[in-house]
């Protein structure tokens, strides 16, 4: 399902059109309102920066201007749509002022930082194998089966945002202050991001942190087993921690984190790392198509 939305997405990327969205509140609005509305000039750069930014499912992979996003309602609790509240109401609209391009250079200098940074103190701790090391163990057969918890998890979250509480949370989380700054980036953009993310990440996590208290640990008398277990567990929970958009999603990130973990110990940190990068792509487009709210000519 992943990539049948992957390959539909960039398909359609070169129809992809500028539009300001008529500000319809609800799904009963948009059902009613006319299907098409004229064509209008794309704001100014700083009326772009004052408003979030909107990109159908046809515009995943381009980014032609900015435009206006529609901000929908849902049911705070399982009531009728008199109960219902805005987003907006529930997520501080200033998260969603993202310069994209700004985000892309800031967090892509981060991840090579992070990646160098992790490399170097790995001489300087003596931590042995290094990042290089232990990158160049990589098996990507089985980096696949790693994925496929990952994704089920992913298409779960999905597919039932509309019916679980925690679950419309990150999903609301994600539309407001996630997707704005991200989904303008393109198909490239986001690629760019995701091996930076998959790179840099587990580079500093299990590249180095979760090497360095094993041998730490070692070094007051631990057992293996012990040393191993409460390396894996700590570095988790510090991801999962770095990882808390939301507490719901700070959970699932620190069980991915055990994910990676297990892959880099048992198929290398290459292996690692591929996986990481590979599924923040597919999620991260999964996630545009599937959640970012429609513009009224949809």
């Amino acid at each position: 399902v992943t990539l049948r939305l992957f390959m539909r997405a960039v398909a359609a990327s070169t129809s992809a059109r500028a539009a300001v969205p008529a500000p319809l509140a609800c799904r009963a609005c948009r059902a009613s309102a006319p299907r098409r509305i004229p064509r209008a000039a794309p704001p100014s750069r700083g009326a772009a920066r004052a408003v979030p930014l909107a990109l159908s499912a046809r515009a995943v992979g381009v980014y032609a201007a900015p435009r206006a996003r529609t901000i929908r309602t849902r049911a705070a609790t399982d009531g009728d749509a008199s109960d219902r509240q805005p987003i907006a109401d529930v997520i501080d609209p200033q998260l969603t002022a993202v310069d994209s391009k700004q985000f892309f250079l800031g967090s892509v200098t981060f991840y090579v930082v992070m990646t160098l940074g992790s490399q170097v103190v790995c001489g300087f701790a003596d931590v042995h194998p290094d990042v290089i090391d232990s990158a160049s163990a990589i098996n990507l057969d089985q980096a696949v089966y790693w994925m496929i918890p990952l994704l089920a998890s992913l298409t779960f979250a999905v597919t039932q945002s509309e019916k679980f509480e925690f679950l419309r949370v990150v999903r609301e989380t994600f539309e407001q202050s996630v997707l704005p700054a991200v989904a303008p980036l393109g198909v490239l953009g986001i690629a760019a991001l995701s091996l930076g993310a998959g790179v840099g990440e587990e580079a500093l996590f299990r590249g180095f942190l979760m090497p360095w208290v094993d041998a730490r640990l070692g070094d007051v008398g631990a057992s293996a087993d012990v040393a191993a277990g409460v390396s894996l567990a700590s570095t988790s929970l510090v991801f999962g921690a770095l990882h808390a958009i939301t507490p719901q999603y700070a959970i699932w990130a620190t069980w991915a984190s055990v994910i990676f973990s297990l892959e880099s110990i048992r198929d290398g940190l290459g292996s690692a790392m591929f996986t990481h990068a590979f599924y923040d792509f597919l999620a991260f487009l999964y996630i545009i198509v599937a959640w970012m709210p429609p513009s009224a000519d949809e």
